[in-house]
């Protein structure tokens, strides 16, 4: 019985075999060149899309080369009637390798790949070229076969100069400044813009993230901007006002950096691309033309005619639509803006989205992970602890109900021109650090706050959050109106109290988000930090289930009546976060009102220190990933001049 099944899948296989996986690497294609670009758009739930997106662009060369790879074995093997069609199918399948336009790499470790690549170029066209000889002389396809091998190896060549380029050796090539005052490789008619087409915002805004596009790039290389240069920088920024203009002008610039980096848009976007762009479209054509015009000589299956149309019309449809959404990318756009309709730069161009987590939260979970001991005796504990929080996840829109960008940019302006004055007196990398921490906590007269003065970086962080947490609660039980008694005069004066509460727990549980999901972007976060956070949620876990704390209580009253047991010293619990949390947020709810507003200035510090420390080719890779607010930040504190100092000194 197994005998008959075992021959009957040795048959289906040995029929299909090529032709399935043709058809799927098809498929594939499709689905990247269609859903690539939704990366830069995804919010909370586009993690999903991410791995989806991961896993078709892990299969899709696996794919391509595997069926190249069964040609190959079917043309040694035996010669059949064939063999014609699939010499002719394996030059498409060099087709698909070279990728849709949309994604090159999906992430920046696969540009520093491209030596690997072009090996792999040089194989798989060694492999085509092959298939194609021991066809012959037989075959009568030859002429489409060598029509589609010229538009694969273009379209494979194209996708490693693309790798090439996107590489950090060669990334910044062209494009530093140096002192001389070298400028930018930037089109003519972009430089010689009139003033009248910079009038409409639109094309303002495009124009200036483009002007300034290069400093990205000498972020991410290493060496550091022209003194002039960056001087002319700070000081646009620093005159620009308006909240909304800014974070537009930072999102065209990441959007300009994830083109060139994970798109082919670098190699076809000028005019050697568009060359080699049309004999890749004439080839196709030509090749379609050969196939219609000559299909009856060819005595081939029926179902082989339709999948060759089918490889065919796809191909030329992978190119329209390629040509298309490069019409529409950020950089055709800047060339040609002059001509461009202002609707076109109107679209989005990251997900908007601020994740939240917080600690709270993520202990009323902690059920969710069963069985520790086993996931901890098999090493996959981590894996248990990241659903968990994915499950505790929320998000926030930053330009939807409140305006928390224009809290954020002001709160920014503020701590950056304050940091700039002290930097004359910082001498050493540790100051930097206190530097921004004694600017925050001045504004904190009437406060006792020695309890946090001292601590490190990843422990002041985690007790803000809680004590925010704590505050955020029991905010019910005090007034929240007007503003605080004293404070600053200036654009964040006129803001109610309400919406700098809103923006300190937005930043609080967007920071704690970091800290426990994207310790990546966290380069202060060292070993200690889960040691730190373990024992704070085993802390928590001793306090909430100690049985003289009524159960009915909300964990955070819990958390605010913590006090030594007896027999315990005040002293014994200095190092408890919690307890440290507890006390501070006592001190801050002793007024009338919460002082939201100098704890918005907390936040946006320990925002700004993160976004600085984290390392530029971690904040490149965010435009992949639907951004992040951090990297939006370090971008924008490198523009108002603060990051040539951090680089500096920190």
């Amino acid at each position: 019985m197994a005998l008959p099944v075992l021959e009957n899948a040795k048959k289906l296989w040995a029929t299909w075999n090529i032709r399935g996986f043709t058809i799927v690497s098809l498929s594939v294609q499709v689905f990247l060149i269609l859903f690539a670009p939704f990366r830069k758009t995804s919010g909370r739930w586009g993690k999903y899309m991410h791995w989806l997106i991961w896993l078709a662009y892990l299969l899709a060369d696996w794919v391509a080369e595997f069926a190249i790879g069964l040609i190959v074995s079917k043309q040694i093997k035996s010669s059949t009637e064939s063999s014609d069609i699939y010499a002719f199918w394996a030059p498409f399948l060099l087709l698909h390798l070279g990728g849709p336009d949309t994604i090159t790499s999906f992430a920046l470790e696969d540009n520093e790949f491209w030596v690997r690549h072009l090996l792999g170029l040089a194989l798989q066209v060694g492999s085509t070229i092959y298939v194609f000889v021991r066809s012959l002389p037989e075959n009568k396809l030859w002429l489409p076969t060598i029509l589609v091998s010229v538009a694969g190896t273009i379209k494979y060549a194209e996708r490693n100069r693309a790798f090439y380029l996107a590489s950090f050796d060669h990334f910044g090539d062209g494009w530093v400044h140096s002192e001389c005052g070298d400028e930018l490789p930037i089109p003519i008619e972009f430089q010689n813009m009139d003033k009248e087409t910079l009038k409409d915002r639109s094309k303002s805004i495009l124009w200036t993230a483009a002007h300034h596009f290069g400093t990205i790039k000498t972020m991410l290389v290493g060496p550091l901007l022209s003194r002039d240069h960056s001087t002319e920088i700070r000081e646009a920024f620093l005159q620009e006002t308006d909240p909304s203009k800014v974070l537009q002008i930072l999102e065209i610039e990441l959007s300009l950096l994830y083109e060139v980096l994970h798109t082919k848009w670098p190699v076809v976007g000028c005019r050697i691309g568009y060359f080699f762009r049309s004999i890749n479209l004439c080839c196709i054509l030509g090749a379609l033309l050969s196939f219609l015009l000559f299909q009856k000589d060819y005595k081939l299956e029926q179902f082989d005619i339709w999948l060759t149309y089918g490889l065919l019309i796809g191909a030329l449809l992978l190119d329209f639509i390629s040509i298309i959404l490069l019409i529409f990318s950020d950089w055709i756009l800047v060339a040609h803006m002059q001509s461009t309709n202002p609707r076109l730069f109107e679209k989005a161009r990251w997900s908007t989205a601020v994740c939240q987590l917080n600690f709270i939260s993520h202990y009323l979970n902690d059920h969710l992970v069963l069985f520790k001991d086993f996931t901890d005796l098999l090493r996959i504990s981590h894996l248990l602890e990241g659903i968990k929080g994915l499950l505790c996840l929320s998000s926030k829109n930053i330009n939807q109900d409140r305006d928390y960008w224009h809290l954020i940019f002001w709160g920014l302006r503020h701590l950056n021109d304050g940091m700039l004055k002290e930097f004359s007196n910082v001498q050493e990398a540790r100051d930097v650090w206190s530097c921004s921490r004694k600017i925050v906590l001045g504004s904190f007269d009437n406060y006792d706050l020695t309890d946090i003065e001292e601590l490190d970086y990843t422990k002041s962080v985690l007790t803000w959050h809680i004590a925010t947490e704590l505050c955020f609660q029991g905010v019910d039980q005090t007034s929240t109106s007007g503003n605080e008694e004293g404070g600053e005069q200036g654009p964040l004066s006129g803001i109610e109290s309400e919406d700098h509460k809103e923006l300190c727990k937005l930043l609080s549980d967007y920071m704690f988000y970091l800290l426990v999901m994207q310790p990546t972007m966290m380069a202060g976060v060292s070993v200690t930090w889960k040691i730190l956070f373990e024992r704070t949620l085993a802390e928590a876990k001793l306090l909430l289930d100690n049985s003289s704390i009524s159960n009915e209580k909300k964990p955070t009253k819990k958390i605010e009546e913590l006090k030594p047991y007896p027999g315990e010293q005040e002293s014994d619990l200095n190092n408890s976060v919690l307890f440290t949390a507890a006390k501070l947020a006592k001190e801050l709810n002793k007024s009338e009102s919460v002082p939201w507003e100098s704890m918005s200035k907390v936040w946006v510090q320990l925002m700004c220190i993160a976004a600085l420390s984290c390392r530029p080719n971690v904040h490149a890779q965010q435009p992949s990933k639907g951004g992040e607010l951090l990297t939006f930040i370090w971008l924008l504190m490198n523009h108002l001049g603060f990051g040539t100092y951090f680089s500096s000194h920190y």
